[in-house]
C-alpha cells in the first residue's frame, strides 16, 4: 500500500477516518510506504508553515518507521507518461500526484488517498480510500 500525502496529513491531524484505516492496516499487518514525492510535499508544507518547528515534529513522528519508495528512472518515466497522456486528454493531474500514482503502479500497490476522484482518472491505478 502506498500512502498518499492526503492520508499522511489526515493521520497527523487525527482525522477519524484516517486513524481508523491506520488501525486496520496495523491489525492486518499490511505493509505500507510513502513515495519520495510525498516526502517532498510534506517538507514543502513545513517550509511554508508559520509553525515549522511544530510541523517538523509532527511529520517526523508520523513518518517514523514508514519506508520510502525512492523516485527511480522507471517511476519517473511512468509519471511523465501519465502526466503527459492525461494532459493531452484534457484531464490534467499535478506533477507530484503523477509521481505518487506512478510509484503505486510501478510497485504494484494500491494507493490510499482521500482524493479518489482526483486519482480515478489514472488508468491502471488501484485506489482505496478511508
Amino acid at each position: 500500500m502506498i500512502l498518499d500525502t492526503s492520508f499522511v496529513i489526515d493521520f497527523m491531524q487525527n482525522e477519524e477516518g484516517a486513524l481508523r484505516r491506520h488501525t486496520m492496516l496495523l491489525e492486518k499487518n499490511e505493509t505500507y510506504r510513502v513515495s519520495s514525492a510525498t516526502i517532498f510535499e510534506l517538507w514543502s508544507g513545513i517550509a511554508h508553515s508559520k509553525k515549522s518547528k511544530e510541523e517538523r515534529l509532527k511529520v517526523t513522528k508520523a513518518l517514523a518507521g514508514i519506508s520510502t519508495v525512492i523516485l527511480t528512472v522507471q517511476i519517473a518515466e511512468k509519471a511523465g507518461e501519465l502526466h503527459g497522456t492525461l494532459a493531452k486528454e484534457g484531464q490534467s493531474i499535478d506533477e507530484l500526484d503523477a509521481m505518487i500514482a506512478a510509484t503505486a503502479i510501478q510497485e504494484n500497490e494500491s494507493l490510499l488517498t482521500r482524493n479518489v476522484r482526483h486519482f480515478a482518472k489514472v488508468k491502471g491505478l488501484k485506489v482505496e480510500t478511508y
